[in-house]
């Protein structure tokens, strides 16, 4: 027994890696595109783009380790059904389950890896990231403006479009829609502020149309005029060392809890435990995703293994068909789970554990359905029998 869970481990190690390495690859195409935009159109420096390439790299890691174990249990388990292993093994009298069970003791392993990314490398990589992105902007404040986009600004208060945006941050034919009014220019610059991560735009030669009802408007020309756009969440400089609750371990959260508790002692105020309420269950949350998401590999290598067995066939692509299937169908429930518990409408404990109830109820049912299966009988030893007759 100990001689076949070894080659069972044996070969999950590198279906795992494989599986692990394409799913980073597929993943981070998008974000490569986008990076390269950056470069290409927006001018950032090569090193910048870089780091900021680098930092992303390990919460795309984390999400994948859960995804990972399922393709590499399905495609473990499927190949050596589809070579009759699995049926030479039962007619040995060998338990399939117990060797199911047996790779959750190497899961222990994969969970600790994957805990450690969600505790101590995914903070401080989101902490930087979101430096960099912070550096970025101040330095070429047009990288979160595209030309001939009509886009919204961070607060969804403007709407603003560009023809043209050139190296230097200057623009040719800009429009702005802000309330009741349509402002317009032929040129101008765009420019950072001093303090905030918010971007200004400085028109020169323009005119600004006020619409006062359906038919009473206004114009009014103007040689210059600077507007603020609220281009994305207010942070601090770059250097900063305030972080927001997906920058922070463990520790760090149940710091926050406590703090927050503090701070609202004697405030009893119907609205007042509301807000303490959303407060505490926001940290809660990114607490409980650590764990949840680490403990996801539990729960997939145990219901991939039981699919793998159930199947005839198996293959690279096969395996990672059924395993998107059930990962967005798991990632959906997650982030659903995320939402109600950060209005305060879910306690964590059950929202963003949903996902890892719903799989380990999904693997109960198919293992009574496994080990309550029946092989139909063959019976034509008796029509030899009553022909003889």
């Amino acid at each position: 027994m100990k001689i076949l869970n070894k080659m069972i481990i044996k070969e999950f190690i590198p279906n795992f890696f494989a599986s692990l390495a394409i799913l980073v690859f597929v993943l981070i195409l998008n974000r490569i595109f986008e990076l390269i935009n950056m470069i290409v159109g927006k001018h950032v420096e090569v090193w910048i783009v870089l780091k900021l390439f680098l930092y992303n790299l390990p919460f795309i890691i984390f999400l994948t380790i859960p995804m990972s174990v399922l393709v590499a249990s399905i495609i473990t388990f499927g190949r050596m059904s589809s070579d009759f292993e699995i049926a030479a093994m039962r007619s040995a009298g060998i338990n399939i389950v117990r060797s199911i069970f047996s790779m959750t003791i190497f899961a222990i392993l994969l969970f600790i890896m994957a805990f450690f990314f969600a505790d101590v490398i995914v903070p401080y990589s989101n902490h930087n990231v979101r430096n960099i992105l912070t550096q970025i902007v101040r330095m070429k404040p047009s990288v979160s403006i595209e030309e001939n986009v009509m886009k919204w600004s961070y607060d969804n208060k403007t709407r603003f479009y560009f023809e043209k945006i050139n190296k230097d941050n200057t623009f040719d034919n800009c429009r702005v829609f802000q309330n009741n009014s349509v402002i317009s220019c032929a040129d101008g610059e765009i420019i950072s502020g001093n303090e905030k991560n918010d971007v200004y735009i400085k028109m020169q030669n323009g005119m600004m149309l006020d619409l006062n009802g359906e038919n009473d408007f206004r114009t009014t020309d103007f040689s210059q005029m600077t507007l603020k756009l609220k281009m994305s969440e207010s942070v601090e400089e770059n250097s900063r060392d305030e972080r927001g609750d997906r920058e922070m371990n463990v520790a760090m959260l149940m710091g926050n809890i406590k703090a927050i508790e503090e701070s609202y002692k004697g405030k009893d105020s119907k609205d007042q435990q509301e807000r303490k309420k959303r407060s505490i269950y926001r940290n809660l949350t990114e607490i409980h995703k650590k764990f949840s998401i680490s403990f996801g590999v539990f729960a997939f290598i145990l219901l991939g293994s039981i699919i793998g067995v159930s199947l005839k066939k198996s293959s690279l692509a096969l395996g990672f068909t059924i395993s998107t299937v059930l990962f967005v169908i798991y990632y959906m429930m997650l982030v659903l789970g995320e939402q109600f518990s950060d209005r305060g409408a879910v306690n964590p404990s059950l929202s963003i554990w949903f996902p890892n109830y719903t799989t380990i109820l999904l693997c109960a049912f198919l293992i009574y359905r496994l080990l309550n299966k029946v092989e139909p009988v063959d019976m034509s030893f008796l029509n030899r029998f009553k022909r003889k007759r």
